[in-house]
C-alpha cells in the first residue's frame, strides 16, 4: 500500500484530528534564551535572583547514586509541605498534589475541569501567559477583565464578580499578579471565594510568587473556611529551585485524586522531593531579601515618573511592570541601554509600551537604574 503525504500549506484544511486550538503557535514567553550577560542585564525572568537555600544543595549531594534505577516512592515532600503550613491551614496529604513547577499543574487542572458544561474561565488582563494559553488548549474561553487603567493598573475584585454565570468553571487569580507583582488583599479573596461559590464555580489562587510574602498572608490561610478554593504553588520562585521544575496544588482529597488522573503515578523524582522538602527547613529564604526588592523599586521609581511609569505594584515581590507614557517600544528601548526586559506583547492586555522588569541583585541595580534615568533624560 502507498501511502502519499501531505505537507500542507497555510489556508489548507487540517487532515487530522487534532483540537484546533493546539494548530495555532501558542504565546509564551518560558522558551526565551538568556542573554549573554556581559551585553545585557538580564530583567526577564522571574525567579530569586539571591539563588536557593542551602539545604536543597546539601540534600542533592547527599543524594545516592545507586537508587537511580529505582522509581520514585520517597513521601517527604508530602509531610514536609503539610509541616511547612501548620498553624496556617490544616493540611493533610490527600489534600496535595505535585507537578513538573506550577505550570504543569496548570495544564492537568485545565485538563481536570475541561468539559462542555461550565467551559469559562474569568479573570484579569494581564496575568500568567500560559495560565491564559492553557485554558485555551483544552476548550475554554478565557474571559479577561482590564486592570484599571485609571488606577495605575490596579486589579479590583468586584470587577470580576459581573462576568460569573453559570458557564463559569473557575475564577483565576495569580496572587502576586505576573506581570505586574501587586498582591490583591486576603479580604477580595474571601469575597471571589464566596461569590464563585454562589455560582457554583471555584476559585483558583496562583501563588507562583506568593513565599516572596510571609505565610501569613497567603490564601492557604483561608483554605479551612472554602471548600471551592484552588491554591498553586511552586519551588521555582521564592525558594529559586526552577530547575528542579517542581510545584504543587493544594485542593479538597476528592478533586486531588481525580487531579492524579490528569498526571502519572510517579511525577517528581526522588532528587526533587529530597531538594525541596529540604528547602522547606529554610523557612525564612524566600523573604530574607524583600527588603532589598523594596529598596529596589523605590530606587527605579525615583528615576522614572514623567516618561515612564511603574504599575501598582507589591514592594516585596521582585517584579514589576513598567508603563512607556507614549507610543513606542519600551523594551527595545531598554535594550539599547543594556537592559534585557520582557515585552509587554507577551501578556495579553499590554502592548509594546510596556515591560515586565525583574528585579536584580543589589550589586546589579545601578545598571538598571542608570537605564532608566537615561531614558528619562532622553525625552527632554
Amino acid at each position: 500500500m502507498t501511502v502519499s503525504c501531505h505537507s500542507g500549506r497555510a489556508g489548507d484544511e487540517m487532515k487530522f484530528p487534532f483540537r484546533k486550538p493546539l494548530t495555532v503557535p501558542p504565546r509564551s514567553y518560558a522558551v526565551a534564551t538568556p542573554p549573554d550577560p556581559a551585553l545585557l542585564l538580564d530583567c526577564t525572568m522571574g525567579v530569586n535572583p539571591y539563588g536557593y537555600p542551602e539545604a536543597a544543595a546539601r540534600a542533592i549531594r547527599s543524594i545516592d547514586l545507586h537508587h537511580l534505577q529505582d522509581y520514585p516512592h520517597d513521601t517527604c515532600l508530602y509531610q514536609s509541605v503539610c509541616s511547612f503550613w501548620q498553624g496556617y491551614a490544616k493540611l493533610t496529604e490527600d489534600m496535595l498534589f505535585f507537578s513538573d513547577g506550577s505550570v504543569s499543574g496548570i495544564y492537568c487542572l485545565n485538563n481536570l475541569f475541561a468539559q462542555s458544561v461550565r467551559n469559562e474561565i474569568v479573570g484579569f488582563f494581564p496575568t500568567f501567559t500560559d495560565m491564559v494559553e492553557s485554558a485555551r488548549r483544552f476548550g475554554f474561553a478565557y474571559r479577561g477583565i482590564p486592570m484599571r487603567s485609571n488606577e495605575k493598573g490596579r486589579a479590583a475584585a468586584e470587577d470580576l464578580l459581573d462576568s460569573l454565570s453559570d458557564k463559569t468553571a473557575f475564577i483565576y487569580l495569580d496572587r502576586p499578579n505576573n506581570p505586574t507583582g501587586q498582591t490583591m488583599p486576603l479580604s477580595d479573596i474571601r469575597q471571589l471565594c464566596c461569590a464563585a461559590e454562589s455560582a457554583g464555580a471555584y476559585c483558583v489562587i496562583d501563588e507562583a510568587y506568593g513565599d516572596f510574602l510571609p505565610r501569613e498572608e497567603s490564601a492557604m490561610t483561608l483554605l479551612d473556611s472554602y471548600d471551592n478554593l484552588i491554591i498553586i504553588r511552586t519551588f521555582s520562585k521564592g525558594f529559586g529551585l526552577a530547575n528542579l521544575r517542581a510545584g504543587y496544588l493544594v485542593l479538597q482529597p476528592e478533586l486531588a485524586a481525580m487531579l492524579r488522573q490528569c498526571s502519572n503515578p510517579y511525577v517528581l523524582s526522588d532528587i526533587q522531593r529530597r531538594a525541596c522538602s529540604a528547602a522547606l527547613t529554610e523557612p525564612g529564604f524566600p523573604i530574607s531579601h524583600a527588603s532589598d526588592f523594596s529598596s529596589a523599586k523605590r530606587k527605579i521609581t525615583e528615576k522614572i515618573g514623567t516618561r515612564i511609569q511603574m504599575l501598582q505594584t507589591d514592594g516585596r515581590v521582585p517584579i514589576c511592570t513598567l508603563m512607556l507614557q507614549e507610543e513606542g517600544d519600551l523594551q527595545r528601548m531598554l535594550m539599547e541601554k543594556g537592559i534585557y526586559a520582557l515585552s509587554g506583547c507577551d501578556f495579553e492586555g499590554l502592548d509594546a509600551r510596556y515591560v515586565r522588569l525583574c528585579m536584580p541583585v543589589q550589586q546589579s541595580l545601578s545598571r538598571l537604574t542608570d537605564a532608566l534615568e537615561a531614558l528619562e533624560k532622553d525625552s527632554c
